[in-house]
């Protein structure tokens, strides 16, 4: 009798392009949603607009999704470590959470020097088709959707598979990405449509930056989904506020910028951006 050695099982296409079947996915189904808005806002049907808010979830299904069959138990149980990850330092705490709050702070101030008046801080708990929910619902629904809804796909997902390639060209790609991922939003949602394609361009660019903040933050607090994502909500709570509408937009969208510029020439100097790891 011959003994016949077991065969590995052939690797399925999720397990060789775990990347290529993250953004698939991620895609399809933000993007359904997202068509089913866009036949809304034309009339072709109705359904609530508050649908917008479930496309977020988009990357991170696609994240345990691909996760769970490329990697299995071990895959999830590594991803679920990052969600909850709080054991960091002090200091990414204070620029995790501190941060987006000190930019809340300075709409604050440029509101009451525009227009001679503090804001009414209710105006924070307004949301876009829900109206005013309140302060802390509008702050848990920012911090669950576009936080950790996105984070556990962008940041736990995507740049931690392909930061060690180079983290900056990581980012920088995942931005292009993520920037392209909204495009819906330019075909349904008036702020976003009033942009136009040139304010898409614009925007891809911002996206872009963002995505390298929030990937630095990520790597910096040790593989931290949970800072990444209360970053991104908190400040996306802030900026979306009608409080920041205006100049004080301006002032955020700038500090972010100068905070980027400071990230990509500290790396820079540190290792060239062709081995920057």
């Amino acid at each position: 009798m011959t003994a016949h050695t077991p065969s590995k099982q052939r690797p399925n296409f999720i397990q060789r392009h775990p990347i290529v079947a993250f953004f698939s996915m991620a895609y399809a189904f933000s993007w359904a949603i997202g068509s089913l808005l866009i036949a809304n806002h034309h009339e072709l049907l109705r359904v609530p607009q508050s649908l917008h808010y479930l496309s977020a979830f988009g990357p991170a299904l696609a994240a345990v999704v691909v996760t769970a069959l490329a990697d299995g138990r071990a895959g999830l149980i590594g991803l679920g470590q990052r969600v909850v990850r709080a054991n960091v330092s002090l200091r990414w705490w204070l620029i995790g959470v501190g941060t987006p709050l000190a930019l809340g702070l300075a709409t604050i101030v440029v509101y009451a020097l525009r227009h001679n008046a503090l804001p009414d801080l209710a105006l924070f708990g307004q949301v876009d088709y829900l109206g005013n929910v309140g302060v802390l619902a509008a702050l848990a629904l920012w911090i669950a959707t576009y936080g950790f809804g996105e984070e556990i796909g962008w940041r736990g997902f995507a740049f931690h598979h392909l930061e060690s390639a180079g983290w900056l060209r990581a980012a920088t790609l995942i931005g292009v990405l993520w920037g392209l991922w909204h495009l819906p939003f330019f075909f349904y949602k008036d702020n976003f449509i009033a942009l136009g394609i040139g304010g898409f361009v614009g925007y891809l660019v911002s996206i872009m930056m963002g995505s390298i903040l929030l990937s630095w933050l990520y790597r910096s607090s040790g593989d931290s989904i949970l800072i990444a994502a209360l970053w991104h909500g908190l400040f996306d709570f802030v900026s979306a506020s009608p409080i920041a509408e205006g100049a004080g937009s301006a002032v955020i969208s700038g500090v972010v910028i100068l905070w980027v510029i400071v990230i990509v020439r500290r790396a820079a100097r540190s290792q060239p951006l062709a081995q920057n790891t």
